[in-house]
This record gives structure tokens, sequence and C-alpha cells, in this order.
């Protein structure tokens, strides 16, 4: 091989690895992994601002977790305080109102209120009476599990645009 040819084939390799430690190729980045139902995102989709929707889907997702929080702190107690279904009720909408000023993530996205009554429902029933260790546990997990789908529908959100 002629030294020129040589050389010349040795600066086109240092040009590349360059181009490569600049990072100039396009990344592409896979979507949030999708947790399962409920599926939250449709509902938040349906905003023509996903930035704001993202945000929104971000905080409902933080309540849920904290509801799920709140209600396992209880459940540790000697005495839990958190007795019945619809004492648990009481507290989801207190802690909305405080979140939301009164204002309400189901008005503003209006099929969100129905995915998750309809998930709700499954997971938990209808009845709102006493609480044992085995429902304690089953509100925990619903509430987790809303929270990690709203959390996927703001990172898919943030992904998408």
């Amino acid at each position: 091989m002629k030294p020129n040819v040589f050389f010349l084939l040795m600066a086109l390799m240092l040009a590349a690895a360059g181009l490569l430690q600049l990072d100039l190729w396009p990344t592409i980045t896979p979507p949030p992994e999708n947790p399962g139902a409920p599926e939250l995102l449709a509902a938040f989709r349906e905003s023509d601002d996903a930035g704001a929707a993202s945000d929104d889907a971000q905080r409902f997702g933080d309540l849920c977790g904290a509801l799920a929080d709140v209600i396992a702190y209880d459940a540790a107690l000697a005495e839990p305080q958190l007795r019945t279904g619809v004492q648990l009720e009481n507290l989801r909408m207190i802690a909305r109102d405080t979140q939301l000023s009164g204002a309400s993530y189901s008005a503003k996205y209006p099929r969100l209120g129905d995915e998750i009554k309809v998930y709700l429902d499954q997971q938990l029933g209808v009845d709102g009476g006493a609480l044992d260790e085995d429902r304690r546990r089953k509100w925990i997990a619903a509430y987790r599990q809303l929270a990690k789908s709203a959390h996927y529908a703001a990172d898919y959100l943030n992904w998408k645009s």
C-alpha cells in the first residue's frame, strides 16, 4: 500500500472517530414502558397542550402515590385511623381539594374520571365498609398502580413532544 493511501485512510478513520466523539449521530430514545392498566394516557392526550397535560399527569401520579403512602403508613399503626372504604374515599377528596384548590382533573380531562372509576371498581369493588389487611393492601396497590399509569402518561407526553 502506498504511503499516501495509508495516511489518507488513517486520516479518514481519525475523522470518523472524532465525529463519533462529538455525538453528531442522532440518538433514538425509546418510549417509556407502559405499566399496564388503567390506561390514563388517552385521557391526558385529549388536551391540546401536551406540556400542561404532562404536568397534570405528573401531579396526579404524585397525588396517587402520596395517597398510597398515607394508607400504608396508617395501616402500620397499632390502631389505624382509616378503617373504612368511605374514609379512604373522603381522604382522596380532601387530598384532591387541597392539591387542586377544589378543582378536579376529571373536569379538565373528561375521560379520566370514568377510566379511574372503572379501574378502582374492578380492583376494590364498591363496598365502603370496614377494611381488613387484605382490603388495605388492595387500596395501596391500586393507588400505586394509578401513580405508575399517570407517571407513564406524563413521561410519554414529554417523550412525544
